[in-house]
């Protein structure tokens, strides 16, 4: 007989998603302390406040919208519920209570993070909350089986379920499979109880008669064990099958989605191309007036800098009277100046100009953005560009106001 090699393998390392689990929980519980222990994240007057975070990330977003006009204006308690969210998943996730729902949520927190949050890094994939997502299908499909720890899931589902009447166990196992992801097979009689032999018709004495019972339980017990052992691996297989082509079903759609609202919405110029002004020659030399559509300051003059103090290609800092933020003014190798707000839209650093690339920089996470384009982002973690403020060049005394 010719033996057949496959590359199958029936056993399963009960710890295979034991990294995973461990990955996702305590990152999503670092996540929200995080918030927490930041001193920006629920004060409304810093530049690192939820509120103009959610700002910023609606320029251009999918879900723009309902960040504007819900989630802005409610901006604090948005700000608890996704910190406490965030311990709760992860905790969920650690100690395996309500696996599968924490896993779903996970999942929803991710999705919205990635239409908001990264959703103007491109590619794609140099953002962490597209990665997150398919993390969490992969938990919220397989549910607590084979992540290497004890669940009280397990606990509290074999505590409800045993006690319950046989003819209840498989509609309440089929509810906790599906809510839980738990697999409970209920049985008529527990296990190791040795099934009642029948009635042997032939007259047999005292030993003959024992050991003709004992090889003829042995024979039951290794029939019971071969068919429940048959069961189980077609039960192992359907499963798989049928996680399979749900998980590829939905990782399929999934992208099919992303892929086509970018394709059909989005491209990689889009950061560049914003509704901000790119500003108006006034005539004369060096004399501009920049109008971004989205202003910021106050709506009296304030005068920022002679037009004479500021060489081409350099800057000058200066502080935004409505908020306080620090600014930045750049003049530009054609002659034109224009203002923004120097704090990165990324962790709320402040930024400078570096003549040496003709970009503004923020020096602690390597983000850059274009002065001459609406301070577009060309490189870094920054999700949308620096915010523009309106400037006037009084070309006849030379003074650059706000």
């Amino acid at each position: 007989m010719q033996t057949q090699k496959s590359f199958n393998k029936t056993h399963i390392s009960s710890w295979v998603l034991l990294p995973l689990r461990l990955f996702l929980g305590i990152t999503f519980i670092y996540a929200g302390i995080q918030k927490f222990t930041d001193p920006q994240f629920f004060h409304a007057n810093k530049p690192g406040f939820i509120g103009r975070q959610m700002i910023a990330f609606a320029n251009g977003s999918p879900i723009g919208g309902f960040l504007l006009h819900v989630v802005v204006p409610h901006s604090m308690a948005f700000g608890f519920m996704v910190a406490y969210g965030e311990i709760a998943i992860g905790l969920g996730i650690l100690i395996g209570l309500l696996f599968r729902p924490a896993a779903f949520f996970g999942l929803l927190l991710s999705l919205i993070f990635f239409f908001s949050v990264t959703w103007h890094v491109y590619p794609y994939f140099y953002g962490a909350d597209i990665v997150f997502v398919f993390c969490w299908v992969t938990l919220l499909i397989n549910g607590p089986l084979n992540t290497g720890l004890p669940t009280v899931d397990e606990f509290l589902a074999l505590n409800f379920l045993l006690p319950s009447p046989l003819h209840q166990q498989k509609g309440i196992a089929g509810i906790l499979d599906f809510i839980l992801g738990i697999t409970i097979h209920a049985e008529a009689a527990p296990s190791g109880e040795t099934p009642t032999l029948p009635t042997v018709g032939v007259q047999m004495h005292g030993n003959q008669v024992r050991t003709t019972q004992q090889r003829t339980a042995k024979q039951q017990n290794a029939h019971q064990r071969q068919q429940s052992a048959t069961q189980k691996a077609r039960e192992m297989r359907r499963s798989f099958l049928q996680g399979s082509l749900l998980g590829g079903g939905l990782v399929f759609g999934l992208g099919a989605m992303i892929l086509t609202y970018r394709a059909l919405f989005f491209t990689p110029d889009d950061t560049t191309t914003n509704t901000q002004g790119q500003g108006s020659s006034t005539g004369g030399t060096g004399t501009t007036t920049s109008t971004p559509t989205t202003t910021q300051g106050s709506s009296s003059t304030t005068a920022i800098a002679q037009v004479k103090s500021v060489a081409v290609n350099s800057s000058v800092a200066f502080t935004l009277p409505s908020s306080g933020d620090p600014g930045i003014l750049v003049h530009l190798n054609d002659g034109k100046f224009v203002a923004y707000d120097a704090l990165c839209t990324h962790a709320g650093c402040q930024v400078e100009y570096d003549p040496s690339q003709q970009l503004i920089v923020c020096p602690c996470h390597g983000a850059e953005f274009d002065p001459a384009k609406a301070a577009a982002v060309v490189a870094g973690p920054a999700p949308t560009p620096l915010t523009p403020v309106t400037i006037h060049v009084d070309s006849a005394t030379g003074a650059i106001t706000l």
